[in-house]
């Protein structure tokens, strides 16, 4: 997180998932498993590259040559500053300096992202607790299905495993996903992350509350009706924000929640973003919690909707795989969520 945040990827990358639930519900956060970005489309304007005016740089495609624009009959005598543009009012960038062309607003994909990744951890590789990183071992996957997962995601995720070595030689691995394509119902906000080892936090853009919690009653209730069973710390952390007094979902969140968010809204979402912005590694303390993952159960598919699922009275029979915090059963959890899915919903 403090490599990003003091990189130019921090007007980029806007975080979400366990790792900014201290932030919101303090101590009574679990520990963080991995880092979960989301890549935040450009808010600048496309130039056509067909039609590029006044977009230019250099000022030839718009000045006229004396004796063209007097009809080409003679040779004239003419000075540099008597070339001109006629009216037109080209914008020129700063010397030294070129306009990104349309398709160069395309050009983060992800063999792009691995390689800055690695560069940025190489320019820093170990933290102030003395925990190394090995950028070179740095393990790349692309999951594009996962955009059949992800509410209005469409071009799918991209997952790093960052290997780490600790000073008394224990070894492990941070897990780093980032998705593409993803809309933002909720504009991100500037959030102030906790981190561990007694380091003030560090800003960072987050996904809000309002929206973390809608999408974690869609995950919820997606691994509910596609495997019968949702994972423990999903459950641990929708509780949580649930319960938060000054929590409301507004309708647009409320339908993400349930799956109603239509395609044509979700169209309409990148014409609402905030004017306010345009446009990677923690310190652990000890290995990765072990919340177990939902396991898939592809034949038992559900054909409930998920405002179905998340109704109170079907809540409270899901099944959860894993225990919480501190053991215990998931019941109490279910209990609690249907009850403030009834104020919320």
């Amino acid at each position: 997180m403090t490599l990003v945040a003091e990189s130019p990827w921090a007007d980029w990358l806007v975080l979400r998932g366990s790792m900014t639930m201290p932030a919101w519900v303090g101590d009574a956060a679990r520990p963080p498993g991995d880092l979960d970005w989301i890549v935040r489309p450009p808010t600048m304007s496309r130039m056509d590259d067909l039609d590029p005016y006044p977009y230019f740089d250099r000022l030839a495609p718009v000045q006229e040559w004396p004796e063209a624009a007097h009809g080409a009959a003679r040779n004239e005598m003419w000075e540099f500053e008597e070339f001109d543009t006629a009216g037109r009012h080209p914008r020129l960038p700063p010397e030294g300096l070129n306009w990104i062309p349309a398709a160069g607003l395309d050009s983060l994909n992800d063999e792009a992202l691995d390689n800055e990744l690695t560069e940025l951890i190489r320019q820093d590789a170990r933290t102030p607790g003395g925990i190394e990183f090995e950028p070179e071992a740095i393990g790349f996957s692309s999951d594009w299905d996962y955009a059949e997962y992800e509410p209005g995601g469409e071009n799918g995720r991209v997952r790093f495993a960052l290997p780490w070595r600790a000073p008394d030689g224990e070894e492990g691995e941070v897990q780093i996903d980032v998705s593409f394509g993803e809309d933002l119902p909720d504009a991100p906000v500037c959030t102030a992350v906790p981190r561990s080892g007694g380091l003030p936090p560090v800003g960072l853009w987050t996904a809000t509350r309002e929206l973390s919690l809608a999408w974690k009653l869609h995950w919820l209730a997606a691994d509910q009706r596609t495997h019968r069973v949702s994972a423990m710390k999903d459950l641990y952390d929708a509780v949580l924000l649930a319960e938060l007094p000054d929590l409301h979902l507004r309708p647009r969140l409320r339908s993400l929640a349930i799956g109603t968010l239509s395609t044509e809204m979700r169209s309409s979402l990148s014409l609402e973003r905030s004017s306010e912005y345009t446009p990677t590694a923690p310190s652990f303390s000890g290995p990765a919690p072990s919340f177990a993952s939902p396991a898939p159960f592809p034949s038992l598919v559900s054909t409930r909707t998920l405002e179905q699922l998340l109704d109170p009275v079907e809540i409270r029979r899901w099944t959860v795989s894993g225990t919480p915090p501190g053991g215990g059963d998931s019941a109490p959890w279910l209990a609690r969520l249907a009850d403030a899915v009834t104020r919320l919903l």
